[in-house]
């Protein structure tokens, strides 16, 4: 080989042996790396080790002094560190004064405290968390402690509650001599406070640690045989491979053996519903893509057998430190027989709401009914009363004048009938509502006396009315409801008491900010209630004892339903207490929002002025379908001095405004043709004065839809029928009155 041959030869030696120098180093390098590495390993298992000897050296404390000293000293033992603390919380999670155990400080140590307000600052700022490090000495400097590194766990209770603090650390005096903390001792450090809190725990007797390895036992034997009996499948997918184990329930709740099924991710998805196979792919995808926490599908698959058998998938994606999905582990459960219910239950809705529709319509048809047979009978007793009330206005012998009062009194005991009718109808269909108005309630007590006091003294009975003297008692509640109960239950009272009195006194009880109490008492010295009867008293249609004597006394047996379902919508009760021919008690107790003293209480519908003019003067037209009713309106009125004109539909009422001029209008409201709502929203159009006329609605519907229909389509009042005489001139004199 000559000269110039050999020179390349030799350098590619050369670079060859520069290169296994450099791989020689890297390998020693790695070699150094990874004896370090072993090193720790061995340094963090010793340490671990030595955990597990504190932890069985600890079992057999004596007393809570000794656990203490034990901790305090484990701490420098484990972690070779210079100083260590034990510190107890109080029940109110905050540091004792002392430390129970302190290892590795000079006797008298002095900075306890200063440690102590330092510790808690730091707690208040950690809050739940277990432990924190502090890496360097400047923070401890500025709290005034001699420490150059600080470990700190909180041993807590499995409930959250803080037990004990740890701390071991090492002193700026000795810092060069020990080796720097690093978050490798702080991982062990986490495992050793959990222990310790474990053994603080349950350190007290060794049974307590007994009975919870044999309460962990029994749970998870309950756990394998709840899993065994519930059939549920499992499945686990290592998505890196694509293989994929799916358990003996997975398979057999399609009807497979084992053997059967290839466990492949294709076992699951050539069985999905065609019409679920799309959504429960992008379920999946949409999982392990990390855009749901939790993958749950509840989708069809085919059963051996050829039908489709109801899944509820529930499941979890393993990720690694990146977030990347690398298992997919999960469940699968049969719920076809929880389906099959639940279409069998919507079949049971869809009949039970086509029940409740049918019963809402009867109830809308009974309603319906009842409310146009009060309506065609009120129309007639209209022209009956109000014939009655004329009657007696002219010159009759005692003989007729008794005959009249019979026949008005039993004319209005029918009218009551029709009302209690309509109301026990009203509340069984729930289409009661109750208002919130402020009224006064004085005046109310005032007022409902006025109207029984008659009926009172037609039986020579005392009524009387006791309630706390006050000038007024504003209140915010339903006004015409509560005169309702009251007059149902006064009149009750005086119906079944031959001699003696009836009390109606009111007491005003417990008051708050905005509202009082007010208890109602209806006391009556009558007849009386058998214990028997006294259990079905308010019950629709009772009526009270069958003897002859009381039965002399009943009516329909529904004013005392409806009074006990008007207080209970009012938010009271309603009690009773009564004997045998010794008298009874109704008592109900409402309370009662407050309203300000200067809120105008609303007129009363059924005040009548203090007295009404013997003469009026002025022009009134008269609308009504009834020429029975037309005529008893003008009969009541002309005596007083009013000229009185007559329609018998709304078209001709509107045809007489428009050419005439009128004080006043009576508008029946329904009527053939043009009704008196139409009627009225035409003489509002009107110009002048004539548009501005007073319409009094007459009706025989006096539910609030229907007044409120009045108000709504321009009438200024209303008079229910039958019409009073007395009611009838002081509304008249009421409109004729204003400017």
């Amino acid at each position: 080989m000559t000269e110039k041959e050999e020179t390349p030869a030799f350098e590619a030696l050369k670079h060859r042996y520069d290169e296994l120098q450099r791989r020689v180093t890297r390998f020693s390098v790695v070699e150094q790396e990874l004896i370090d590495t072993r090193n720790r390993l061995d340094c963090e298992l010793g340490r671990y080790g030595r955990i597990h000897a504190f932890s069985t050296r600890a079992l057999q404390a004596a007393s809570d002094e000794a656990f203490a000293i034990m901790v305090a000293d484990a701490l420098l033992d484990v972690f070779e560190l210079e100083v260590g603390l034990f510190w107890l919380f109080d029940a109110q999670g905050l540091l004792l004064p002392q430390p129970a155990a302190s290892s590795g400080f000079r006797a008298g140590y002095e900075s306890f405290a200063s440690i102590r307000s330092w510790l808690s600052s730091r707690i208040t700022v950690q809050q739940d968390k277990a432990c924190f490090f502090a890496a360097g000495s400047v923070e401890f400097q500025q709290a005034g402690l001699d420490f150059s590194h600080m470990l700190a766990g909180c041993c807590r209770h499995p409930d959250g509650k803080p037990l004990a603090l740890l701390i071991t650390g090492i002193s700026t005096a000795a810092a060069k001599f020990h080796e720097a903390l690093s978050e490798n001792k702080a991982q062990s450090f986490r495992v050793f406070t959990a222990q310790v809190a474990a053994l603080y725990a349950n350190r007290a007797s060794a049974a307590i640690i007994q009975k919870q390895m044999i309460d962990l036992h029994e749970s998870e034997e309950r756990l394998t045989l709840a899993i065994k009996g519930s059939e549920i499948g499992f499945w686990d997918w290592f998505l890196d491979e694509g293989a994929i184990v799916l358990s003996h329930e997975w398979k057999a709740m399609l009807g497979y053996r084992d053997e059967e099924i290839v466990d492949n991710p294709d076992a699951w998805q050539s069985r999905i519903h065609p019409e679920d196979i799309d959504r429960s792919l992008q379920l999946v995808e949409d999982h392990i893509t990390g855009m749901t926490e939790t993958y749950e599908n509840l989708h069809r698959l085919r059963h051996k057998d050829g039908y489709y058998v109801w899944i509820m998938a529930r499941g979890r994606a393993l990720r690694d430190e990146k977030g990347r999905a690398r298992r997919f582990v999960g469940t699968h459960l049969d719920i076809s027989r929880q389906k099959a219910l639940e279409e069998r239950l919507r079949e049971a809705e869809e009949l039970q709401r086509q029940a409740r529709e049918q019963a809402e319509s009867a109830s809308q048809a009974k309603s319906i009914f009842v409310a146009s047979m009060s309506h065609e009978i009120r129309t007639p007793m209209n022209g009956v009363i109000g014939m009655l009330q004329l009657l007696r206005d002219t010159s009759l012998t005692p003989a007729q004048s008794s005959l009249v009062t019979i026949a008005e009194q039993s004319a209005t005991a029918l009218l009551d009938i029709i009302g209690d009718i309509l109301d026990i109808s009203k509340v069984e269909a729930g289409r009661v509502e109750i208002n919130h108005e402020p009224f006064d309630l004085l005046a109310l007590l005032k007022n409902v006396i006025q109207l029984m006091r008659h009926r009172a003294e037609a039986k020579d009975i005392l009524l009387e009315c006791q309630v706390t003297k006050q000038r007024e008692c504003l209140v915010l509640g339903d006004e015409g409801r509560l005169r309702q109960v009251l007059i149902n239950l006064i009149g009750n009272a005086i119906k079944f008491t031959d001699r003696g009195s009836v009390r109606l006194a009111v007491e005003k009880g417990r008051s708050t900010i905005n509202r009082h109490s007010f208890t109602f008492r209806i006391t009556d010295t009558g007849v009386g209630i058998s214990s028997q009867a006294l259990e079905h008293v308010f019950e629709p249609f009772n009526q009270g004892d069958s003897n002859q004597n009381v039965r002399s006394h009943a009516g329909t047996g529904l004013g005392l339903a409806i009074s006990q379902s008007l207080v209970q919508l009012m938010g009271g009760d309603i009690t009773v207490t009564s004997e045998k021919g010794g008298g009874s008690e109704f008592r109900f107790t409402l309370a009662l929002p407050l309203t300000s003293p200067r809120t105008p209480a609303p007129v009363l519908e059924n005040d009548l002025p203090a007295a009404i003019p013997e003469r009026l003067a002025g022009r009134i037209l008269v609308v009504d379908d009834s020429q029975t009713s037309r005529m008893v309106a003008k009969l009541m009125m002309e005596p007083t001095g009013l000229k009185v004109d007559l329609a018998c539909d709304g078209e001709e009422a509107v045809c007489k405004v428009k050419k005439g001029h009128y004080d006043a209008i009576l508008m029946d409201c329904q009527m053939p043709g043009m009704d008196g709502y139409e009627a009225t929203r035409q003489i509002r159009k009107l110009q002048d004065k004539r548009g501005r006329v007073p319409v009094i609605a007459l009706t025989a519907n006096v539910e609030t839809g229907f007044i409120g229909e009045c108000y709504a389509s321009g009438m200024s009042d209303h008079l229910s029928k039958p019409v009073q005489k007395l009611s009838l001139l002081a509304k008249i004199a009421h409109h004729l009155a204003k400017p």
